[in-house]
């Protein structure tokens, strides 16, 4: 392999830093996730079981279920507002409620994205949590005598399965260039745009 067509490569290579997180609750509850720290794209597999129609034959491998991982935590600095963390215990209140008890699923189901950004600040991988609520709000600690820190909390989410979309699918030759430019384009009109609005 050519060393120089490689180096040209890791500049184009995705960065574990580069993403977005878009949470949707019930009730207009909304978070750009802009102080998520941490988050991970769930896993997906596919269970198997074996069977052999002849005693002493070979099994043979068929699908039977499939499991989307189900959980996925996500990781938050706090502000002087608590906006995340308020947020989070509103949503969990259209899901329990101490007059009503548990509520309807319809009622609190929400989605979320995250979104694998490139290093021109465009996505290029994105993925949607379906029927996503919010199960469980990490502790919150204080200590007198420790570093002044930031403030974080946790959040834990259930979902029943995800879906994903690539920027960047196969198009053929045509296809291809057609997005590079496109790409290229935006990402310019948007480094310009951010200029003037940001000095």
């Amino acid at each position: 392999m050519n060393i120089d067509r490689f180096k040209i490569n890791l500049d184009a290579m995705a960065r574990t830093n580069r993403y977005e997180v878009e949470i949707h609750g019930p009730a207009g509850i909304r978070s750009r996730g802009l102080r998520c720290t941490d988050v991970s794209i769930p896993a997906k597999s596919i269970g198997t079981t074996s069977n052999s129609y002849l005693s002493a034959g070979p099994e043979s491998v068929y699908a039977d279920s499939v499991d989307y991982g189900q959980t996925v935590s996500l990781s938050f600095m706090l502000d002087h507002t608590y906006e995340d963390r308020q947020k989070m215990e509103l949503w969990q209140s259209y899901i329990y409620d101490e007059a009503y008890n548990l509520q309807y699923p319809d009622k609190y189901w929400g989605s979320m994205k995250i979104i694998q950004m490139g290093v021109d600040n465009l996505p290029i991988y994105e993925v949607e949590l379906h029927q996503c609520f919010p199960t469980t709000i990490s502790s919150i600690g204080f200590a007198s005598g420790g570093e002044t820190s930031i403030q974080t909390f946790s959040t834990d989410f259930s979902f029943r399965s995800w879906s994903s979309s690539f920027e960047n699918s196969p198009g053929g030759l045509l296809g291809g260039l057609f997005n590079k430019f496109s790409r290229k384009l935006e990402s310019k009109v948007n480094k310009k745009l951010s200029d003037k609005l940001f000095g």
